[in-house]
């Protein structure tokens, strides 16, 4: 009974992983971002198919697992060219500079030749069984060949445990970047931060666990601690997880694809503060009027009122750059452009929530807001009190 489950969950996984692949794979001829996704998700299919494959193919089996091998060096530099792709603030595409991360791919892809070159009977033993006595009686050069694929596999599988602990880590500080950078560029942020990824990695980073516990145990001890079927249940809800929210999610960035009047970038973050502006030639007497110019779009024209506020908007409305607009309020005003209009909307939310009836969802839309939680937030930060909090210790001054 158990096997069958585990036969029935292995196939809703690989369908999934298949119908959500080819819809990835058509959107990248339009949108290179997605190809990285549809790539990670064909690599987790090789390595789900073994139960299937060993019951319906079973002759194929040796080369599924053979496979395996580059397929699991390609998850880690996969997944992090998605995160890439789809937060890079120009339309992204793969470049030279991406090459090196295909280094530890090119070895598993050099070992699964070199395998298949192999008699079928020596395959099966060394990869599906795990014996050796093949080996044995095989010629010396072939016993040698053999013997020392099986060192790089082993070696390579702990190179695995260290790159995705690298891509872990480099993908959660790349969105704590983005994430920033998302509020020097626009008013309201919930809908672009991807919180979605944070929890998609660390359900990932259980599966990294959970994978590297199974292959040394296996490896090292030749005992499998792991349920089959907790595992590949495990491996189901993350890959439905990220078929829903990877198909859903367009790239944080792309209102902006077409405006090359933006300043900096996500990894211009990287760089030190004092450097971020040291070819602006904007002085501190055109910083005070700028920063006039944007008070008085906030003040007179109210433009905090729009929820979807931008740089770029307020940058046409007051007929300065969007570079300037930046350097002001992060020079002169000492904040960015997501608090600073976000602190005009709290201002209209506490006389609001003062002088009105209206409900705090219906305040929080009303002054620009497009979501409670992030009006919460924004308030909280301001005040150091709820909205209802406030409505009640000021209810008194009410006329």
């Amino acid at each position: 009974m158990e096997q069958i489950a585990l036969l029935a969950l292995t196939a809703s996984t690989l369908a999934q992983i298949g119908l959500t692949a080819h819809i990835l794979l058509l959107r990248s001829f339009k949108m290179q971002a997605y190809f990285p996704l549809a790539i990670f998700l064909i690599s987790m299919g090789i390595m789900t198919s073994w139960p299937l494959t060993s019951v319906f193919v079973p002759q194929l089996l040796p080369a599924v697992v053979a496979l395996s091998f580059p397929a699991l060096l390609l998850l880690g530099p996969s997944l992090w060219f998605y995160v890439e792709g789809i937060t890079s603030e120009t339309p992204w595409r793969i470049h030279k500079m991406h090459y090196w991360h295909f280094v530890p791919l090119s070895i598993g892809m050099v070992i699964a030749f070199i395998t298949f070159c192999f008699p079928y009977e020596m395959r099966e033993t060394l990869l599906v069984k795990g014996d050796l006595s093949e080996v044995d009686v095989a010629s010396p050069m072939q016993r040698q060949i053999a013997m020392a694929l099986l060192v790089i596999a082993f070696v390579l599988i702990l190179a695995w445990i260290v790159q995705s602990a690298y891509y872990f880590v480099r993908i959660i500080r790349h969105l704590t970047r983005y994430r920033r950078r998302l509020k020097d560029l626009f008013a309201s942020t919930e809908f672009r931060e991807m919180q979605w990824l944070t929890w998609l990695l660390l359900a990932v980073g259980v599966m990294w666990v959970v994978s590297v516990i199974t292959i040394l145990s296996d490896n090292l001890f030749h005992r499998t601690i792991i349920n089959g079927l907790v595992s590949n249940g495990l491996l189901f809800a993350m890959i439905w997880s990220l078929s829903v929210w990877g198909l859903r999610q367009k790239p944080g960035f792309e209102v902006l694809y077409r405006d090359t009047t933006l300043p900096g970038s996500v990894k211009s973050d990287e760089e030190k503060a004092d450097q971020k502006y040291e070819r602006s030639a904007l002085n501190e007497e055109q910083s005070s009027r700028i920063a006039q110019k944007i008070e008085g779009a906030m003040t007179k024209d109210e433009l905090y009122l729009d929820s979807s506020l931008s740089l770029r908007k307020l940058s046409g409305h007051i007929s300065v750059s969007p570079n300037y607009i930046s350097q002001t309020l992060n020079e002169t005003v000492g904040v960015n452009f997501f608090d600073y209009v976000n602190r005009y909307r709290v201002e209209a939310a506490k006389k609001l929530l003062i002088e009105g009836e209206d409900t705090v969802l219906d305040i929080a839309m009303m002054v620009g807001f497009n979501a409670k939680s992030s009006f919460y937030s924004a308030f909280k930060k301001e005040t150091q009190q709820t909205p209802s909090g406030f409505r009640k210790e000021n209810s008194g001054s009410k006329c």
